[in-house]
């Protein structure tokens, strides 16, 4: 569905957040029940597990971007890593061009996914969910900037025997 993203895609990206002043911030959820789901069977010795949300951030807005699970209080190791404002960006921004390449539309969504029957909905209501978190975030402008910026470095990724068939049907330039 996603691909990695390049070098130069990272930089516009990057640019794009300082322009905008869009920030990540975590805070430390107080209740480790939170996600999870059994606590029995755990070892104490490690002692209680640490759960982060982490949000990106802009003016007044936040929005949640996922949450994430680190060791314990008592191994200074284990520490929370968060990604930077562009990485946390990326994902939601492929959604979202996902979601307005099908017209907003969950049939025209599904028609992509023909061999399930349940993935295309599943899928459907995540890139609009992701979608509707870079509204919240950006603002109508904002957000057509991001689009843009995202599509127009999207790499294309083709199977090498795709690439064969179509160097084979171009003319040679001897003849």
């Amino acid at each position: 569905m996603f691909e990695k993203p390049s070098k130069t895609l990272m930089i516009a990206l990057r640019e794009f957040v300082f322009r905008h002043g869009i920030f990540v911030e975590a805070s430390e959820l107080d209740d480790g029940l939170v996600f999870t789901r059994e606590r029995k069977g755990r070892s104490k010795r490690f002692g209680p597990r640490r759960h982060f949300a982490v949000f990106l951030r802009r003016n007044k807005c936040r929005v949640r971007c996922y949450t994430l699970t680190c060791g314990s209080d008592d191994h200074e190791r284990l520490q929370v890593r968060i990604d930077f404002p562009e990485k946390a960006l990326l994902l939601p921004a492929e959604a979202a061009i996902e979601y307005e390449a099908c017209g907003r539309d969950v049939k025209r969504y599904s028609a992509r996914f023909p061999e399930d029957a349940e993935v295309g909905p599943a899928l459907f209501g995540y890139v609009r969910s992701e979608s509707r978190l870079l509204e919240k975030l950006l603002g109508d402008t904002a957000y057509g900037d991001l689009l843009r910026l995202i599509r127009r470095h999207r790499r294309k990724s083709r199977s090498r025997a795709a690439s064969r068939r179509l160097k084979a049907k171009r003319p040679s330039r001897r003849a």
